[in-house]
């Protein structure tokens, strides 16, 4: 059947609004790819946080005469918090981008009489991530904060840097904290999002 000329300008509506869907999608792809290349970067960190240390034990009656450790530990922390906070800064602009893809999947759902969404995926993400990675995620976190915080102050207490270890812990605590409360702003930020009813299509 030949296309009417009345179908034209809704088939090109429509066309537009899958470009659009499409290009938002590819963007929360590459900021998925940057966060997992943000997770790389921070068990390499770790590994250069761990290795000297360790190695340094290892070594017979090994002694630290400047507190190098501490300060490496200290600068090492600094480092791995900078990567984290600017990984919420890109999961920010991520859920952002999510939040126009669910409006563009209402729009384009409505085009299509199926008792099932076709475009579901921005739409789903805030129940699955309640209901299944948020599961995942907080007990990751813990021993990521647990790991953070406790390896370095239990081996400068070890070599005697009780001072250096209270401020370390200390100041530990207060970015982790930080960093916490600011991952649950941008996770109920996400959910009041998906709470809200979307525009008519139009």
């Amino acid at each position: 059947m030949n296309e009417t000329p009345r179908d034209a300008p809704e088939n090109q509506h429509e066309e537009r609004l899958y470009r659009e869907y499409v290009r938002l999608s590819e963007c929360c792809n590459n900021y998925i790819r940057d966060a997992l290349s943000d997770i790389k970067l921070l068990g390499g960190i770790g590994a250069v946080l761990a290795w000297d240390p360790v190695a340094r034990m290892l070594e017979l009656n090994a002694r630290l005469d400047q507190p190098v450790t501490p300060v490496g530990f200290t600068t090492l922390l600094l480092v791995v918090m900078f990567v984290m906070f600017y990984n919420l800064m890109k999961q920010s602009i991520f859920f952002f981008h999510q939040a126009r893809m669910r409006r563009f999947e209402a729009r384009l759902n409505a085009l299509h009489a199926d008792s099932e969404p076709i475009f579901a995926l921005a739409t789903a993400w805030p129940d699955w991530q309640r209901r299944v990675h948020d599961r995942v995620a907080v007990p990751t976190f813990l021993i990521f904060y647990t790991i953070l915080i406790g390896f370095p102050t239990t081996l400068m207490v070890l070599q005697g840097f009780d001072y250096w270890a209270v401020f370390y812990a200390v100041l530990a605590v207060l970015l982790a904290t930080g960093h916490l409360v600011s991952v649950l702003h941008l996770v109920r930020s996400l959910e009041r999002d998906a709470r809200q009813p979307h525009p008519p299509p139009g």
